[in-house]
């Protein structure tokens, strides 16, 4: 079955997951191997994480966002970060590696793995034990503006606003536990 069908097998009529049951099914779909039958070229690699980053960003189901994230699928989100920004996506595949060749591709992957990752409900937990947060933060180097502000936004409004709603010492003055980085 090809990947568009497998996918439009698990969406609801808004793009987002279906139900909880489907989100495992999502997370195998994430390919982490690039020599992957569904992939060939560094485009189709972009395009296919591209779309797979845009049904997390479109799920509104807290339930199926909480499986992601204990499914391990924020990981793979993080892994696709780093492998964007260091222009590393594709690389075991034709025209992988070579990043000035796919810019848009790697810009339209970086703005959709940042709309979901604003969607997800990361916790202190997932920041420490996922370097997410790091791979956040490099984006505010990146010389798109808009990835600058998406970054920074994820970080300074998302999650710190979650971080702080659930934090037992929410409102009281206290030393920060997570690194913040200055806007």
């Amino acid at each position: 079955m090809k990947l568009d069908d497998e996918i439009a097998n698990i969406l609801d009529k808004d793009g987002g997951l279906l139900n909880v049951g489907v989100v495992k099914r999502l997370v195998q779909l994430m390919p982490n191997d690039p020599q992957d039958d569904v992939v060939s070229k560094v485009a189709d690699v972009l395009a296919c994480r591209s779309m797979l980053a845009g049904v997390i960003a479109a799920t509104e189901n807290a339930e199926c966002l909480n499986q992601f994230v204990h499914l391990g699928g924020l990981w793979s989100l993080d892994d696709w970060l780093q492998e964007a920004h260091k222009g590393k996506v594709g690389e075991g595949v034709e025209g992988g590696g070579r990043p000035k060749e796919c810019d848009k591709g790697v810009e339209d992957l970086l703005l959709a793995l940042l709309q979901a990752l604003d969607g997800l409900p990361v916790d202190l937990k997932a920041l420490k034990t996922c370097s997410v947060g790091k791979s956040v933060n490099h984006l505010r180097s990146r010389k798109n503006p808009e990835i600058q502000k998406k970054a920074r936004k994820l970080q300074w409004t998302s999650w710190l606003r979650q971080l702080g709603r659930h934090s037992p010492h929410f409102g009281v003055d206290t030393e920060v536990v997570v690194p913040i980085p200055k806007p």
